[in-house]
């Protein structure tokens, strides 16, 4: 590594890496009194020093407010595409699960450029590589609302450009704030992620009042300009702890070590079927309140409802990670809940009252499900390995994230599709509910070989 290469600007803080893990030459005495372990296991070394990050105080929540605000617009933008989806269907553009297929490229270029993007922002710092993310999440829906009638056009537009952009903005922010806190690291993160669900809800109430009153085009493009307006300041506010890293550390793209580690291959296959359900609701519940008879009004308040439980739950799920069940133990409590909504509460909703309660119930689950991971990761594997293991991790969900939907709106269309009533979504509610049941069996798989002891926090 040149010197070049560990250059930063002078404004940005600057911590070494040796000093963000476990002091091994430390004497036992020292590890007792100021290091508390991440990894439960009596017998292994502390993974993390607790008085080697701030945890606290105004730079450190600065970073936190600033990464809120980054991930209210760009993943809020994410859950409000069902209310642009049904918009669409409305006025007969293409079927939902074409449509999908726009909402669902937004997340697959996440995924597809998870490692490229995390070396970029090692390379050239969190602030620079947001801030070229907050001009693409603006042009995209600003070219949108010229071609909002032409799919192609559409995929090009909102699913790659803005896509692109909203990859840029998530992994300049998504690991920031684990290297500022460890004590409160799932709070911080919690905070972070609930961003998305707040921006969700918002976004889903303004975007079907502005589709009414200007229609879908003129919305495309007032989006466009309200997220960049959101996002320059907050960019400007970013700042890493860590030395900057060459673009290919060791000549290696990928970290192939990583998959000799049972645990982390359990890991990356239970988040990747994670993801294929985990839009179902987001995309599918606009669509799936018509179905009942509910107003476009009504099934877009209900997704509101949703991403603002999903907000709850990225907070609630990470202070209780913290505190009472760690990080792995909660994320497993997701995914359950997740499985046993969809699978019991979801086909029962046939008025407006179930479907809210399933709304909530299913969003602060999976919402929990985007704060815990990071966590998980860095309890299983150190936080020295998180910038390499956890975009390793996300480029395994690009499958997911871009089949998982329209999977869904195939099967329901194979069914009678939207206008043939509820009982039409039922088989992809089966396909929802079991793939995620399948993801929480694996990660239990994980966990007992982390640790066997049944109570134990992991």
């Amino acid at each position: 590594m040149t010197s070049s290469d560990l250059a930063t600007p002078a404004s940005e803080s600057v911590v070494p890496l040796d000093q963000l893990e476990s002091r091994a030459s430390a004497t036992p005495l020292e590890r007792t009194s100021s290091i508390a372990p991440l990894d439960i296991n009596d017998d292994r070394e502390p993974k993390e020093a607790f008085d080697s990050y701030p945890d606290g105080g105004g730079t450190a929540w600065t970073q936190v407010f600033a990464v809120w605000i980054l991930f209210f617009t760009s993943i809020g933008a994410l859950y409000s595409w069902g209310v642009f989806q049904e918009a669409l269907v409305r006025e007969g553009v293409a079927s939902s699960s074409t449509l999908a297929f726009i909402g669902s490229a937004q997340t697959v270029v996440e995924a597809v450029a998870a490692i490229p993007a995390s070396r970029l922002v090692g390379r050239f710092g969190s602030r620079n590589i947001a801030l070229v993310g907050t001009f693409m999440c603006g042009l995209g829906p600003v070219i949108a609302g010229s071609c909002s009638h032409n799919v192609p056009a559409l995929i090009i537009s909102e699913g790659l450009v803005f896509g692109l952009g909203q990859c840029l903005i998530f992994f300049s922010g998504a690991t920031l704030p684990s290297s500022w806190f460890l004590r409160k690291r799932g709070l911080a993160t919690g905070i972070v992620y609930a961003g998305g669900g707040f921006g969700g809800a918002v976004f889903s109430i303004i975007a079907s009042a502005l589709i009414q009153r200007v229609g879908v085009p003129w919305t495309f493009r007032t989006m466009g300009l309200l997220f960049t307006a959101l996002n320059v300041p907050a960019a400007l506010l970013l700042k890493t702890r860590l030395p900057r890293q060459p673009l290919l550390p060791g000549g290696k793209i990928v970290e192939w070590a990583m998959f000799k580690d049972a645990r982390f291959v359990l890991v990356v296959l239970s988040t990747a079927l994670a993801l294929f359900p985990l839009f179902c609701t987001a995309y599918f519940l606009p669509l799936y309140a018509t179905s009942i008879g509910l107003s476009p009004t009504t099934g877009a308040l209900l997704l509101a409802g949703f991403n603002l439980s999903s907000a709850v739950g990225r907070v609630g799920f990470g202070l209780g990670a913290d505190r009472l069940f760690g990080p792995v133990n909660s994320l497993i409590i997701c995914l359950l809940l997740i499985s046993s909504t969809t699978l019991v509460i979801w086909p029962l909703s046939a008025t407006i009252a179930p479907l809210a309660i399933y709304s909530v119930v299913n969003g602060i689950s999976s919402g929990g499900f985007f704060s815990l991971t990071t966590g998980c990761v860095a309890t299983l594997f150190g936080s020295k390995k998180l910038p390499v293991a956890f975009p390793l991790i996300v480029s395994f969900w690009s499958p997911g994230y871009f089949l998982g939907a329209p999977i869904a709106g195939y099967i329901l269309g194979a069914s009678g599709g939207a206008n043939a009533g509820s009982r039409a979504f039922l088989p992809a509610m089966m396909y929802s509910g079991g793939l995620s049941m399948t993801a929480a069996v694996l990660l239990i798989v994980a966990r007992w070989l982390e640790c066997k002891i049944v109570w134990r926090r992991v």
